[in-house]
């Protein structure tokens, strides 16, 4: 499941990054929500928020090595476990679809803009990584609080179980 959603985020990624850079000029933008939403071809140059600008080779090698760490974590722990695999799916297919853009082009091509928070121009893949790591973050979270409840409550007595956390319950699906 983990290189289904991968080669799906990666690809609509790439296809809207065609889209956007053979049917727009640099630096031109086309409102979708007039005042809050809008297309804005741009070209990043760095990692998020344009850190790490111009380090083309650094960033690059962060996201061969992110791409192994996602591969270790889906052979290691997500075998069963539906949301993982998703989340680390999505992680992946967002590593991807901006690492082809950065060998291919030397560039990221972002293209979201909310204009009424001028929040930084962004994409698809973008998104993807966000959403899959706040999706891990919150599970992380769950997982401890599982724990830490379990050892505070002095243990369970015989036949009591705790309610599932979030890979028991994508284990029930």
């Amino acid at each position: 499941m983990v290189y289904v959603v991968a080669f799906i985020v990666a690809g609509l990624d790439q296809a809207i990054k065609w889209l956007v850079t053979t049917h727009m000029a640099l630096n031109s933008a086309v409102p979708i929500w007039p005042g809050v939403l809008e297309l804005l071809y741009v070209q990043n140059r760095g990692a998020a928020f344009s850190i790490l600008l111009n380090q083309r080779v650094l960033l690059t090698v962060v996201a061969f090595l992110v791409i192994g760490v996602i591969i270790y974590a889906d052979r290691r722990y997500a075998r069963g476990k539906r949301g993982l695999q998703a989340a680390l799916g999505m992680l992946l297919g967002g590593a991807l679809g901006n690492l082809i853009d950065r060998i291919r082009l030397g560039y990221v091509v972002d293209y979201v803009y909310i204009k009424i928070i001028h929040y930084p121009v962004f994409n698809l893949a973008d998104s993807s990584i966000v959403l899959s790591v706040v999706y891990l973050v919150y599970r992380a979270w769950r997982a401890r609080d599982t724990v830490l409840a379990k050892d505070a409550g002095g243990g369970l007595a015989d036949g009591d179980r705790l309610a599932p956390g979030p890979e028991e319950a994508d284990d029930a699906k």
